[in-house]
């Protein structure tokens, strides 16, 4: 029963496990991580080629910080650019709800995009804020206690009443406890943003082939020679796979174990709302949804009952099961009519952090993905430190954050969770 009043859908964090001790740390990592970011110059690149296998946001945004550092960048996409979670996703770039160990990068990533469009990315990135609402006394219990967590760790958030909620989300039911609110989470426009990445990517160099299967890779001792395709094979410095949902699939290829889950998530759209009625993205009743710039609302949410694999076909039990959780929060949406469904795949690692640095047996061979449903606002950072990891690596040097901040994503532990996952 308990578990049925608890429908904070996006809050991740541990409420009985967490410490002020490890919240202090995570505020701590943040302030490493900010320092290293915004202190470390990039080293010039020029003559290095990095090739990254995988079109999706965390392979194009990985692919614009390295070609910002001076790498010549070749990316291979399997079918289309965005054409899975990555242009079919939430939009959100948030903070609150993050797991302590992902909440620094988290943060760094909401900082991140709201620079985007100033080195000529149009995201539509808008800092709209982000609200957890709590319909019932666990629900309540629980973002009250994730305030005095999240507050240690470095996370400015407060605390709203029913009033306030109302005040911010006109629409909402009256019938909450309260409201948890992060001023500096944002959101944005996935198709968009691939498309402006792309664009970007290309007028300044880089190499772009759609509908490029991997078939193998040619190796010798540690080292990846080229990777065989269905357009040819393609040679380089390093490698970078940003396969996503289909990391353990490419991953076999070169004999490494690193074990990626596909889950099914799927999202539905309104017709257009004339005034613009929700400002900051909403969370809570096993949702998340946004009102976009035209004014349609887009809300979705996923779990357990979806099923794993990469079937995006959208369901009758998912149009039920989300639309009818969307009017217990807004009933005022009773006769809103749908417009639109679809449906993407996201990555599931069994303990909910991503796969991020050197593949365990070859030296120029690196990866990013497993990033739990978080991947569209995490590209950001994360691609901005593999711009610095392959820099320190290519070089023969040691990156100083990597123990313990990045080396706690190492796909060395991928060996000991081959069991069934638990996500």
């Amino acid at each position: 029963m308990k578990e049925e009043m608890d429908r904070l859908s996006l809050l991740n964090l541990h409420i009985d496990k967490e410490t002020s001790k490890l919240a202090i740390q995570a505020r701590d990592t943040y302030d490493q991580l900010k320092d290293f970011l915004s202190d470390h110059p990039h080293l010039n690149q020029k003559n290095r080629h990095i090739t990254i296998i995988g079109g999706g946001i965390v392979g194009l945004m990985s692919a614009f910080f390295l070609q910002k550092s001076g790498f010549t960048i070749t990316i291979l996409e399997k079918k289309s650019f965005g054409a899975a979670a990555s242009g079919r996703n939430g939009g959100g770039v948030l903070s609150l709800g993050r797991e302590l160990s992902e909440l620094p990068f988290a943060r760094l990533a909401t900082e991140i995009w709201s620079s985007l469009q100033q080195k000529k990315i149009d995201t539509k990135y808008v800092s709209s804020g982000h609200v957890m609402v709590a319909r019932n006394e666990v629900e309540q219990e629980k973002l009250l206690a994730a305030h005095e967590i999240y507050t240690t760790a470095g996370l400015k958030v407060k605390v709203l009443s029913p009033d306030e909620l109302k005040g911010m989300v006109p629409d909402l039911t009256s019938e909450t406890k309260m409201g948890l609110f992060s001023k500096s989470d944002g959101q944005s426009y996935p198709f968009t943003t691939m498309t402006s990445l792309l664009k970007y990517l290309k007028e300044h160099g880089a190499t772009v082939i759609n509908h490029c299967e991997v078939l193998d890779f040619q190796t010798s001792n540690r080292t990846i020679e080229y990777v065989i395709t269905e357009k040819g094979k393609f040679q380089s410095d390093a490698f970078l796979l940003c396969c996503g949902p289909w990391t353990t699939e490419v991953c076999k290829k070169l004999n490494e174990q690193v074990i990626v889950i596909p889950r099914r998530s799927q999202i539905l759209v309104s017709e257009i709302v004339n005034k613009r009625r929700i400002h900051p993205f909403v969370t809570g009743n096993s949702l998340y949804l946004r009102q976009t710039h035209a004014g349609n609302i887009l809300f979705g949410g996923g779990g357990s009952w979806e099923t794993n694999g990469f079937d995006v076909s959208n369901t009758n039990y998912a149009l039920e099961f989300l639309s009818s959780r969307l009017l217990e929060l807004f009933p005022a949406y009773s006769h809103k009519q749908l417009i639109r469904a679809f449906a993407g795949t996201v990555e599931l690692t069994e303990d909910h952090l991503p796969y991020f640095g050197k593949l365990n047996t070859f030296d120029n061979a690196f990866i990013s993905g497993g990033y739990n449903g978080h991947g569209y606002g995490m590209s950001a950072v994360m691609g901005n430190l593999m711009a610095y990891s392959l820099t320190y690596q290519l070089n023969g040097r040691v990156n100083p954050i990597h123990d313990p901040i990045l080396s706690r994503f190492s796909v060395a532990r991928s060996k000991k969770k081959a069991g069934k996952l638990n996500v």
